[in-house]
């Protein structure tokens, strides 16, 4: 029963690969999920300097255009230039110069790095804090701008640095410091939207795989029902057709399997026919034998009559003796513990062999055996007994067909003989055919009353491979049967 192998712990298929498929789709888009966002908080930094940078470049400028409007006044005074620190409120620049957001803070230095101008409207000790020198002011100052995060407060500040040039030189340094904007807090709809766009592609992932995995699971719990109903003994469980399954590994399977449950049915039937063959066979002989020889050793047949009851019961014995004997042969020849003895022997001798054995069963004796065509000094090299249990059985089964004439002919051709037995018997009906050389198969109802187990033919193609011959059906006709045996020769 398959039921008794499953595991107590196993869970259907269906159910089994749904949830691996989505939890591997859902860590990928977890993943994924995380790359963006680290890729949208990179462009969200990065667009966070561009901005302070273009504000840092209009101040700079506004700065540079207020020293210019100052040294252009009548009473201008050399004194009058931040040259040396000032506050934020320094009224001779403060007022000229484009003020910075609300949370910018500005710092300006001049060339020789002194502080000249601090600006923000944020309190005076964030301010102080800030104002320090920036370590990057040698490199402003040699004309490079630069960016740089400043952690401050547990919190993280955007700064740039711009050089100060007037006709060509470098005259000083503008910083301008922002608070770096909080990702999650300022992105919250496009998280929120990412977040949707994932539970989104996760569900209609999960749902596309549950479709494809039903799809492709319901042919094999088709099948999987199919296996248990054959290992209740039912051959023939309902499957649908290979041709309207479209996957060619499914259509390859459907069809083997079917193949597979028609030959155990075939098998089945075959080793039912066997049982009540061998039953039938063996039963008759040993009760006639017990019959007759109770019937002479009561004394209820005497003289003659006792004398032919022995015989018959003799040759009773000798059929049963036969019956074991290919049973036995059949076997050993399966198992291939059975080797031929070859020896160099002409052919002709054991046809002729073969044909007065025939001629002397009963029953036999008006088959005509026609072998003009025979190559009579022809030697092969085999098994002799062997080969001639072949023709036994061959001449044999053509014989029990309601044959009148059985013709043996020989041709050579490319060293290998090939010896035909045709007879006019009634042939072998279609339906048959591929199941001639199975073993205990003994064909339609009016044969399987013949005697016989079936094992002729079979037996016989065992023996043929076992001398490296080869045996099989030539064709057949409701008026002739033609069998061949190819054999090597040198």
């Amino acid at each position: 029963m398959l039921t008794s192998l499953q595991s107590d712990k196993s869970i259907p298929l269906l159910r089994f690969w749904t949830r691996r498929y989505a939890g591997v789709l859902i860590a990928i888009l977890i993943i994924l999920g995380i790359i963006a966002g680290v890729l949208l908080k990179v462009n969200q930094n990065q667009q966070s300097f561009q901005i302070l940078q273009a504000r840092a470049e209009q101040l700079s400028d506004s700065y540079i255009r207020a020293i210019d409007i100052i040294q252009s006044q009548p009473n201008f005074q050399q004194d009058q230039l931040p040259i040396t620190p000032a506050a934020p409120s320094t009224p001779a620049i403060a007022t000229e110069v484009a003020r910075p957001v609300a949370q910018d803070f500005m710092q300006v230095f001049n060339e020789e790095g002194h502080n000249l101008v601090n600006f923000s409207s944020l309190d005076i000790s964030i301010s102080e804090s800030l104002a320090k020198t920036p370590p990057t002011i040698e490199s402003v100052l040699s004309g490079k701008k630069t960016k740089e995060k400043i952690e401050y407060k547990d919190a993280t500040w955007l700064r740039v640095g711009m050089p100060l040039s007037k006709d060509g030189n470098v005259i000083g340094a503008l910083y301008l410091s922002t608070p770096s904007p909080e990702l999650f807090s300022e992105n919250i709809e496009t998280y929120g939207l990412l977040v949707l766009i994932i539970l989104g592609i996760a569900f209609g992932g999960w749902l596309v795989i549950y479709h494809l995995s039903r799809k492709l699971i319901l042919p094999l719990h088709q099948l999987t029902e199919a296996a248990r109903k054959v290992s209740e003994g039912d051959y023939s469980p309902n499957l649908p057709s290979a041709t309207k399954v479209k996957e060619a590994e499914l259509q390859q399977l459907f069809s083997s399997f079917k193949i597979m449950t028609k030959r155990l049915q075939q098998l089945e039937q075959m080793r039912t026919d066997l049982l009540a063959g061998v039953s039938h066979e063996l039963r008759t002989p040993v009760t006639s034998i017990r019959g007759m020889i109770q019937a002479v050793q009561g004394g209820i047949v005497t003289g003659e009559t006792a004398d032919q009851f022995l015989v018959t019961t003799l040759e009773e014995a000798k059929r049963m003796q036969k019956m074991v004997e290919d049973l036995l042969d059949f076997a050993s020849l399966e198992s291939s513990t059975v080797h031929g003895e070859f020896v160099l022997f002409p052919l002709w001798e054991v046809i002729e062999e073969v044909m007065q054995q025939v001629h002397s069963i009963e029953g036999f004796k008006d088959i005509e055996f026609d072998a003009s065509p025979l190559i009579k000094p022809l030697k092969i090299v085999a098994d002799r007994g062997q080969i001639k249990q072949i023709l036994l059985n061959l001449l044999m089964n053509s014989a029990g067909a309601e044959t009148t004439k059985i013709t043996l002919s020989m041709t050579i051709e490319d060293k290998k003989l090939y010896l035909d037995i045709l007879d006019n018997g009634k042939g072998i009906a279609e339906p048959e055919i591929p199941y001639i050389f199975e073993r205990y198969y003994r064909g339609d109802s009016k044969r399987k009353k013949q005697q016989g187990l079936g094992l002729g033919l079979p037996l016989s193609r065992l023996l043929a491979e076992a001398n490296n011959c080869e045996l099989f059906l030539v064709s057949t006709s409701p008026h002739e049967t033609i069998f061949r045996l190819m054999l090597p020769i040198e």
